[in-house]
């Protein structure tokens, strides 16, 4: 299923409004992602919209309200009040009314909060516009200093709704910032794609830096725009943004083991959308609102997409909820079944989400767990995960499902030559998941998930010094999970195709050594395959005369079905020249016909003996060669000699194909060619 959606709450939850951020005014590893359960943690709060940590290594949690509050607790214990900046909005005492989708929206730490002491708030003022304030703790570290606040960055908003509030710093060190449309519905002013305004984008500035005067105003401001933000320099272009087509992107998150971005969008009347953005990609995409909605065309209504925008990874449409609710990829310990998975949810619907992406880079999600009004998702220091509630709670994910029992069904390459360079080895099975690690005879490699039926697993030269087998099995961790039963990786001495066990191992390789046959390919010698008569040519003389032997020219005149430049023209004519064979009768040699084991009797010892052999008289050996069958003779011959002994059961099978294995260990033994061990 590909979930498509939209919007925050609606007119019934109207008093609980910020989180419609964005409902409009007109009304995808892989390991599927396994389901989760949530736990209460903090309640009794009033409208809470963000759970922050402030990466101090204190294990400190924060938890914003809508209201102006700021509350801060060891764990889930409350330590009191961090900060109240009531006083600076248009809805600052609950007992008044609703706050829409204004009030105090946004925290962040500054990455050096530990030393410098410095965090960063964005709210509306009574003026409706957006503000990016600092301001920095106390000498008591679980009170802010009031009096320290700064005004970073106003941004003048004109209608109420969709104001994003979302601060993260990244990966960078910079503070990055949602700005919403600017409200009312669809757009009015296309401000999204206007690159001249900051509205419906996300903005990206230097904390550490001063001077700068923000786009469309005149009074310098204590912040910087980093050198390489996408429209420094650009005429008519807002130097702060970073990416620009947003509607309401509420809530959105870096990934912090490799530095992606995820962006929650909020949706207009149909469709919901999370975005992305690679770590390591340049910024200056365009996501596409107004002139998409989701992976859909809003206005105009056809021909919307120009091939320069940038679609989302994740849909859901208004039957699943009505205003996406950004969250985190989980990069926790408690829950290793969980790890990679973006959680994410709706407000409207309380759903859920936890996303995977596989190897092609396509998403898939599921269903994981469900709340109710989700206004954020939150990390600890640790990277758990928390989803808070406006309602009034925050919870926390306490456990999620046992990993599954993998199991390997194909190896590729299933066998290497002794000797041979490290592999990537790819292991198709089932059951896998980011956690799951190849073992090969018992120990871990190495281990690259690819997706829930694939993992690709680095196995060193070491591993392939020596022939023999080894044993590759695949482990998932606990809860549940296990190990796969082991599927036999073969060492081969010479033939991919031919392991140590293989029964005709020794002549195959017996024959390659002493130069008769290279195999059927690139290291493969192809055992069961049927030995051709234009094969059979080439063996009998080199067998006979030795692995250099060369034969004459071919001249295309001794049979009619073999030209002077088909394979094996030269031997075929030689072994005629020779009188091992006057051809398959007519004037033909049938080249491509599968030799059978009563004429290779024949052939076999005439390549020894010469043109004018003749063996003793039949004495029906086998019970299925009557004394008086053709061949018979040879055949008995063959076996006096003790090159074959039949096929079993006092048989010969006259009339059996002959394999390439087969006539390894006839040329062998025929020729008395010395055998590896």
């Amino acid at each position: 299923m590909r979930i498509r959606g939209r919007g925050l709450f609606r007119a019934a939850r109207a008093c609980l409004a910020v989180l419609a951020l964005g409902a409009g005014a007109a009304a995808a590893r892989a390991q599927p992602a396994p389901d989760v359960t949530l736990q209460p943690y903090i309640g009794s709060l009033t409208y809470p919209l963000g759970f922050v940590n402030a990466g101090d290594g204190s294990g400190r949690n924060f938890v914003v309200t809508q209201f102006g509050k700021i509350f801060v607790y060891q764990g889930n214990t409350g330590l009191g009040t961090f900060l109240d900046v009531s006083g600076l909005l248009p809805c600052g005492d609950p007992s008044a009314g609703g706050c829409g989708e204004q009030g105090l929206l946004g925290l962040a730490f500054h990455p050096n909060y530990a030393s410098n002491g410095l965090f960063f708030i964005d709210y509306t003022n009574v003026d409706g516009d957006e503000v990016i304030a600092r301001y920095k703790v106390s000498s008591d570290p679980n009170v802010a200093d009031p009096a320290s606040a700064t005004i970073l960055l106003v941004v003048p908003d004109p209608f109420p709704n969709h104001n994003g509030g979302q601060l993260q710093f990244g990966p960078d060190g910079y503070l990055y910032i949602a700005m919403g449309d600017g409200g009312s519905g669809g757009d009015p002013g296309n401000r999204a794609q206007n690159l001249g305004v900051l509205l419906g984008k996300i903005l990206r500035i230097d904390v550490d830096g001063s001077g700068t005067v923000p786009c469309g105003q005149s009074t310098p401001m204590p912040y910087a725009i980093p050198d390489d933000n996408p429209f420094v320099g650009a005429a008519g272009a807002c130097e702060e943004v970073w990416a620009y087509g947003m509607r309401n992107p509420w809530r959105f998150s870096f990934d912090r083991e490799n530095g992606d971005l995820f962006i929650g969008d909020v949706g207009q009347d149909l469709y919901e959308e999370v975005d992305d953005q690679p770590a390591g990609t340049p910024g200056g995409r365009n996501y596409g609102w107004r002139r998409m909605e989701g992976f859909h065309c809003y206005d105009p209504a056809a021909n919307c997409d120009d091939g320069t925008l940038t679609h989302p990874i994740l849909e859901h449409d208004h039957s699943l909820g009505c205003a996406v609710t950004g969250g985190y990829v989980y990069r926790g310990a408690a829950y290793p079944q969980l790890n990679g998975v973006y959680v994410y949810g709706d407000y409207c619907s309380g759903t859920i989400w936890g996303a995977v992406r596989d190897a092609a880079g396509v998403w898939s999600e599921r269903a994981i767990g469900t709340s109710q009004l989700i206004s954020s998702f939150g990390e600890d220091e640790a990277g758990e995960l928390y989803v808070v509630e406006h309602s009034g709670s925050v919870k926390k994910v306490t456990s999620a499902t046992a990993f599954l029992k993998p199991s390997v069904s194909a190896l590729a390459p299933g066998a290497a030559v002794k000797g041979d360079p490290g592999i990537l080895l790819t292991v198709d099975g089932s059951g896998f998941t980011p956690s799951s690690i190849v073992r090969w005879n018992g120990s871990g490699r190495a281990t690259t998930y690819v997706s829930r039926t694939r993992l690709e697993a680095a196995i060193p030269a070491g591993d392939l010094a020596a022939p023999g087998t080894a044993s590759v099995a695949v482990a998932n961790p606990a809860p549940g999970g296990g190990v796969s039963a082991g599927m036999t990786f073969s060492i081969t001495n010479r033939f991919l195709d031919v392991p140590l066990a293989y029964p005709l191992r020794r002549p195959i390789e017996g024959i390659a050594a002493a130069g008769i046959t290279t195999g059927c390919g690139d290291r493969i010698f192809c055992p069961e395959s049927p030995v051709t008569r234009d094969q059979m040519a080439v063996l009998l003389l080199r067998g006979e005369h030795g692995s250099s032997y060369a034969p004459p020219g071919a001249t295309g005149t001794i049979f009619s079905d073999v030209s002077k430049t088909a394979f094996a023209a030269a031997f075929i004519e030689r072994l005629s020249a020779e009188g091992i064979t006057t051809g398959c009768g007519m004037g033909n040699y049938c080249p491509a016909v599968p030799v059978t084991r009563a004429p290779m009797a024949k052939f076999l010892l005439r390549a020894h003996d010469g043109p004018t052999y003749q063996p003793p008289p039949a004495q029906g050996v086998f019970t299925d060669v009557p004394a008086s069958a053709p061949f018979a003779a040879w055949i008995e011959e063959l076996s006096a000699r003790g090159i074959t002994t039949g096929c079993g059961g006092g048989k010969f099978c006259p009339d059996m194909t002959v394999t390439r294995a087969q006539m390894a260990a006839f040329l062998a033994r025929t020729f008395s060619i010395s055998l590896p061990p």
